[in-house]
Order: C-alpha cells, then sequence, then structure tokens
C-alpha cells in the first residue's frame, strides 16, 4: 500500500512539475477545497459496530443530506497558469486533484486548457476542452450541485450576447445505468440583468446515447432537461431560485449528491417519464452576528413504470458569532420521499448544534474548525431492493425507526 501512495505522489509530482518549473508559465492561481474529520456514532449497526459513521444520515432514496456534522471526508487542490501568450490572446491549462475517503486515494479529476481573445470581436470569450466542472449550481446547507454536467468536453463560452453572455459545449459523460458513452449538448444564456442585483439564467441540455441498440425497444436512450435560475442580492443577503424539467433519460436531473449521483443520466433502463424541481435557497443576515442559512427543495418524478418518487427538502442553520472569529450554530433538517406506486414514505429529521472557530464572522467564513453533536431520526417505509433503478417495495417488516446521536469534529476551507 505505501509502494502504492508514493508511486501516485512521484506521478503527480512529474504531472505538476513541468507548469511550475517552465519560463513561459506565468500568473499561476492556486485553489483547492477540502473537508475533513471523524464522525462517531452510538449505534453499532453502522460500520460493523466500529463506532464510527462511514456514511451520512439522509432519507433513504432521498438526495442530499444536510452536511453540518454529516459530511464525508474529501479533499481537491490545483492550479491554473497561463502557459502562452501572443498579445491579447493566451492559453491558460487548469490542473486539479482530488482524493477519496483515503490520503492515498488520489486522482486527477480535472485537466483543460483555454483559449483566451482568439476572437477580435469577443475579447471576454474563451473556447476550452478537456476534463472539466463545467459551470455547476449548488445548495451547499443539503450539499447538492443540482446542474452539474462535469465530464470531458469542448465549447465556448462567454459569448457576449448584448442582454447576456452564451455558452455552448459538447460533454462526453457515462451513462449512470450501463456505462454507455453519452452526448451531452449544454446550450446556457447567463448574466441576464434584469436589476443592479439581480440576474437569470437560462439552459437547456439535451443528451442521447452513442450506440442506441439495445434489445429491449422500451429502454430509455435519451432525454432533455431545461433549467432556469433566478439571483437576488440584497442588503440583508442572497436568494437564488431554480426550477427544472426534465424528461426521459434526464428524469431523474443533472444532480450530484449523496443520494442522485448514480441517477443523473439513466440510459439503458426504462426510465421514460417526466419530472419537474424547485431549488430555493440563500442566507439571511439579521445583523453583524446573526445569519441565517436556508434551503427549501421539492422534486415531483412521475415515471412511466411508476417507479418514481415525490421528493421533499426543508430545513435552515441559524448562526451566532461570539466573536470575530468563534461562533455557534443550529441546524435544523428535514426530509422526505414518497414511492410513486404507494410502497411508502421515507422521512428524516436530523439536529445539529456545532461550536466553530472560524475565518471571520457570517456562514460564509472559512476556515472553520469544528465540533458538533447531533440527534437524527429516520423512518423507513420502502426502498428498491438495493438496486438504483429497482421497483419501490415496501418493508417486509414495515416501518424500520432508527433514532441515532453521531459527534465528532472537522475542518472546512477553501482557497
Amino acid at each position: 500500500m505505501k509502494q502504492k501512495m508514493l508511486a501516485k505522489a512521484v506521478g503527480i509530482a512529474l504531472v505538476m512539475a513541468p507548469l511550475a518549473s517552465q519560463a513561459a508559465v506565468e500568473n499561476i492561481q492556486y485553489f483547492g477545497y477540502a473537508k475533513w474529520g471523524n464522525i462517531y456514532t452510538d449505534n453499532d449497526d453502522h460500520n460493523n459496530g466500529k463506532g464510527e459513521r462511514n456514511d451520512v444520515i439522509r432519507a433513504s432514496e432521498g438526495y442530499g443530506n444536510y452536511r453540518l456534522g454529516n459530511e464525508l471526508n474529501w479533499w481537491e487542490a490545483g492550479l491554473k497558469a497561463d502557459v502562452w501568450q501572443d498579445g491579447d490572446a493566451y492559453f491558460d491549462t487548469t490542473l486539479y486533484l482530488g482524493s477519496g475517503e483515503s490520503w492515498g486515494d488520489v486522482s486527477i479529476i480535472q485537466m483543460w486548457s483555454a483559449g483566451h481573445g482568439l476572437f477580435a470581436s469577443q475579447p471576454n470569450a474563451k473556447v476550452w476542452a478537456g476534463e472539466r466542472f463545467y459551470r455547476r449550481h449548488e445548495v451547499h446547507m443539503i450539499d447538492i450541485k443540482y446542474w452539474d454536467t462535469s465530464s470531458t468536453g469542448i465549447g465556448i463560452e462567454d459569448w457576449d450576447l448584448g442582454f447576456g453572455s452564451g455558452h455552448i459545449a459538447w460533454m462526453a459523460p457515462n451513462s449512470s445505468a450501463d456505462g454507455r458513452s453519452l452526448h451531452n449538448i449544454d446550450a446556457r444564456i447567463s448574466d441576464i440583468a434584469i436589476s443592479d442585483t439581480a440576474d437569470l439564467t437560462f439552459g437547456l441540455n439535451y443528451i442521447f446515447t452513442q450506440n442506441s441498440s439495445y434489445e429491449e425497444s422500451d429502454i430509455t436512450t435519451s432525454g432533455a432537461m431545461l433549467s432556469a435560475l433566478y439571483r437576488q442580492a440584497w442588503d440583508y443577503g442572497s436568494n437564488t431560485f431554480a426550477f427544472q424539467y426534465g424528461t426521459n433519460a434526464l428524469a431523474g436531473g443533472l444532480m450530484s449528491a449523496e443520494g442522485g449521483s448514480n441517477r443523473k443520466y439513466s440510459t439503458g433502463v426504462e426510465h421514460d417519464g417526466y419530472s419537474w424541481r424547485v431549488f430555493n435557497s440563500g442566507d439571511l443576515n439579521v445583523n453583524e452576528d446573526f445569519q441565517v442559512m436556508y434551503s427549501i427543495a421539492y422534486q415531483d418524478k412521475n415515471l412511466d413504470n411508476n417507479d418514481g418518487e415525490k421528493w421533499f427538502s426543508v430545513g435552515a442553520r441559524p448562526q451566532y458569532s461570539w466573536t470575530d472569529y468563534m461562533a455557534t450554530a443550529l441546524e435544523v433538517g428535514y426530509e422526505t420521499v414518497e414511492a410513486q406506486n404507494g410502497a411508502g414514505t421515507n422521512d428524516m429529521y436530523k439536529v445539529t448544534v456545532a461550536q466553530m472557530f472560524q475565518a471571520g464572522k457570517g456562514v460564509w467564513a472559512r476556515p472553520s474548525l469544528r465540533i458538533f453533536a447531533t440527534y437524527s431520526e429516520k423512518n423507513d417505509e420502502w426502498n428498491r431492493g438495493g438496486d438504483t433503478y429497482g421497483t419501490a417495495m415496501r418493508n417486509a417488516s414495515g416501518k424500520d425507526s432508527v433514532d441515532e446521536v453521531t459527534f465528532g469534529f472537522n475542518v472546512e476551507t477553501w482557497w
């Protein structure tokens, strides 16, 4: 194991060395994100009774999770550098590394280059290609990226349309159902100003399989999704409202989350139907010392095979700063998932209190060092038998209820 870790470290160093050593490299920017710590539980059924949780608390068959005191370990770090320039035209390259839940599990998660200033009439536009986290939108508190097309791709973005910025991309993800290669055409218009403090974003995604020759005639091979975002800022904080409507292979949405990433692209299964969802989230600054982060979300996924569900999530995280560097937060979250075929309803609620030492006041101050305790209760009435796209079935034992106390510590930081 140590030899494998050493080999990975050497390989990563060799990859990054040219960017750091070439004389032509300029304007190097470093950035990253990390969350790391331990969560302990009083429930011996978790993780074979080892005393630690190795998964997050959420409603079974749901999507997000209320993340305060309830998130798995992860770090990512990278750099971007200008590697060539000729007058106003230049190319940069981004290299980004990320981990799994152990230090030795490291891989390259982004590697892409962009050309800037290539069009005389469009000085802000750029052409890009590679593996990229592409223009993701998320609700931080419930750890959901609800519009996430991250994958290998090529595109043009930041094209000035006069009333907004245009973006077009051809992405190449894999189907989350059968691993088959997909084509994802992503078209967006962002930064449509409707006031000095508010703007709109609209987008359309269309996916289809590279090889649509399935033996079954009713297998889903394509899908589309429409997205609309309204962002508003004011003296007391900010709010984002998002509406999405997806069909067939995108009926599950383009969500990356603890319960959603394996349902992003559902080709290769019988999955025709539609879904619509709303996310409303933001932060409220009551005064200098007291802020509240909040989120409400709902999705209605209605499928022809009756295997959809209705998902609802609501929660808030008020936080009070005792000094410039110490704060206390209380997060309360509730989530429920109702099976379309009437198999039952799963729900979960959790309450977490955290004492934090952080770099300044406010809900977005980072780094944040935390010690926390959580009480949660889950009630499960149905499941899919371990199959992502399986039929919803009522639990043989009826309602399974679990209440649990967890506690621990972690750090969250970004730069």
